[in-house]
C-alpha cells in the first residue's frame, strides 16, 4: 500500500535536516517507471526505498544531495479534500474561492460505517485546515450537511476442520445442502456475518451478474431491508427477485400487444393506484427507504396484472412504472419503456409527479373492535354520515353474532379511523 499513498513532500538532508519541498516542485508524484526501472512488489517492505531514481534528489534548501521521504500518507488523505476540488476542478489553485462559496456544502454524505468514521475524521480536519489557509469559506468548516451510513451485505460462513481442529473456510459456491459439493463432507455454518475474504463468505458479483443480471443483484439488495441495516445475501432471494423482474417484463409485453377497450371504472382505479405509487416511491427514494419503494413496486405490479383497464390506460401506467423502476433496474426499465413506445431513453425522461386529485381516497376501511378486540372491518364512503356508519356496523355479521339479539352498551365511531362496539 505504501506505493499507492500520497507522497509526503519533504526531503531529508544531512546538512539541513528535514526540508519542505519547494512550492514550484509540487505536487510530488509517485514514480511512473518511465526510466525503465521496475518495482518488484513481491519483496517485503517499502518499494519506494528501492527506487533510487525517485528517492534520491537535491535538497531544496542547500542544493546538496538529499532523499525524499519514502513513507506516504494514509490513502484516506488522498480523498479527504475531493469535495472541495470538485467545486473548481480546472483551477490552478486548490480551490477557487468564489466557486467554493457557491457550491459548498456537500448536501448528503453516504458511506459504510468503517469508511465513514475514518474518512469523515480526515475530511473534517482538512475542511478546517483549508478554511484556515483561505481555501474554503467559513460555512464549510463542517463540509457535510447530512450523513447516511448504510449497512453491510452479509453471508453465512461455511467451514470444516483440519486434523488439528483448525477452521478451513469454504466459498458459498463450494457448498450445497450443508455439505461440500466435492466430497460430501458436512460443513459448520455460522449465521449471517460481514463478508470477508479471509472467511470466504463472499459472493463474486460477476457470478451473480452472469446468472441473474445486474438489475437483479441491485434490486434484491435494495429490497431486503432498510439501507441502514445489514442485508444477508441468499441465492433464494436473488432468484425470487429475478422471477419478479421477469414477470414485470411479461406484463409489459402483454400490455404492448393489447388492444383492450377502455373501461372507465377500471381505468380510474389503475390510474389512482399508479399515482399513489408515484407518490410513495418518490417519498421513499428521497427518504432513503428503498425497501419501501421496492415493496410499492411489487404492489403496483400485482395491481397491473389483475387490472382489466383499457390498453391505453395500462400502457400509460406501465410507462410510469418504468420510470419508477429506472433508478433501481435501469436495464429492464429501458426495455419496458422502449417496447411501450416511450420517446428517447427513460433515464432522460422527467421524473413523474403524482396528481393530487388522484391521491384522494373515495372510501375508507374502518376496523371494528368488539370489547377491545378487532373482529371485522367495513369499507365505507369517506364522507358517509356517522349515523349511516352505525347502521352498517350493526348489520355486520360479526357484530350481529356478538350481540346475539341484544343491543350494545356503547357504539363509538371515530370518523376515518375505527369503530368500537362495547357489549
Amino acid at each position: 500500500q505504501r506505493y499507492w499513498g500520497c507522497p509526503i513532500p519533504v526531503v531529508h538532508c544531512e546538512t539541513c535536516g528535514v526540508v519542505p519541498e519547494k512550492k514550484e516542485n509540487l505536487p510530488v508524484e509517485l514514480p511512473y517507471d518511465e526510466d525503465g526501472q521496475k518495482i518488484d512488489f513481491s519483496i517485503p517492505g517499502n518499494p519506494l526505498d528501492r527506487h533510487p531514481s525517485w528517492r534520491d534528489c537535491t535538497c531544496p534548501n542547500c542544493g546538496g544531495p538529499g532523499q525524499r521521504e519514502t513513507d506516504t500518507m494514509d490513502t484516506f488523505v488522498d480523498s479527504s479534500w475531493y469535495y472541495a476540488r470538485f467545486t473548481s476542478p480546472g483551477a490552478t489553485t486548490p480551490t477557487d474561492p468564489a466557486e467554493a462559496e457557491y457550491w459548498m456544502n456537500v448536501d448528503q454524505y453516504i458511506g459504510g460505517i468503517e469508511h465513514a468514521i475514518l474518512h469523515l475524521l480526515y475530511s473534517r480536519f482538512y475542511a478546517r485546515a483549508m478554511h484556515n489557509t483561505g481555501h474554503l469559506p467559513a460555512k464549510a468548516i463542517e463540509p457535510f450537511d447530512a450523513l447516511f451510513t448504510q449497512g453491510m451485505v452479509t453471508h453465512e460462513i461455511y467451514l470444516t476442520r483440519d486434523a488439528k481442529n483448525r477452521p478451513v473456510y469454504h466459498l458459498p459456491e463450494e457448498v450445497e445442502d450443508g455439505k461440500l459439493k466435492a466430497t460430501g463432507e458436512a460443513v459448520e455454518t455460522i449465521p449471517s456475518a460481514k463478508m470477508s475474504k479471509s472467511k470466504k463468505n463472499v459472493v463474486d458479483p460477476m457470478n451473480i451478474i452472469a446468472e441473474f443480471g445486474a438489475d437483479t443483484a441491485r434490486f434484491f439488495v435494495m429490497s431486503d431491508s432498510p439501507p441502514e441495516r445489514d442485508v444477508e445475501w441468499t441465492a433464494a432471494g436473488a432468484e425470487a427477485t429475478s422471477k419478479f423482474l421477469a414477470r414485470v417484463h411479461r406484463i409489459a409485453d402483454d400490455i404492448a400487444n393489447s388492444d383492450a377497450p377502455a373501461n372507465e371504472a377500471e381505468d380510474t382505479a389503475l390510474l389512482k393506484a399508479t399515482h399513489k405509487a408515484i407518490d410513495e416511491v418518490t417519498k421513499s427514494i428521497e427518504g432513503f427507504t428503498f425497501n419501501k419503494a421496492v415493496a410499492t413496486l411489487y404492489g403496483l405490479t400485482n395491481t397491473m396484472s389483475k387490472s382489466t383497464a383499457g390498453a391505453e390506460t395500462k400502457r400509460d401506467a406501465m410507462k410510469l412504472m418504468a420510470q419508477l423502476l429506472a433508478p433501481m433496474v435501469p436495464h429492464l426499465a429501458e426495455e419496458v419503456w422502449s417496447m411501450l413506445g416511450g420517446e428517447g431513453f427513460v433515464i432522460a425522461a422527467r421524473w413523474p409527479e403524482a396528481d393530487p386529485a388522484l391521491l384522494v381516497e373515495d372510501s375508507v376501511t374502518l376496523p371494528i373492535q368488539i370489547n377491545g378486540k378487532r373482529r371485522a372491518e367495513i369499507s365505507v364512503p369517506k364522507d358517509m354520515p356517522k349515523e349511516e356508519v352505525e347502521k352498517l356496523v350493526l348489520a355486520d355479521e360479526a357484530v350481529v353474532k356478538a350481540l346475539a339479539g341484544g343491543q350494545p352498551k356503547k357504539l363509538i365511531v371515530v370518523p376515518g379511523r375505527i369503530v368500537n362496539v362495547v357489549i
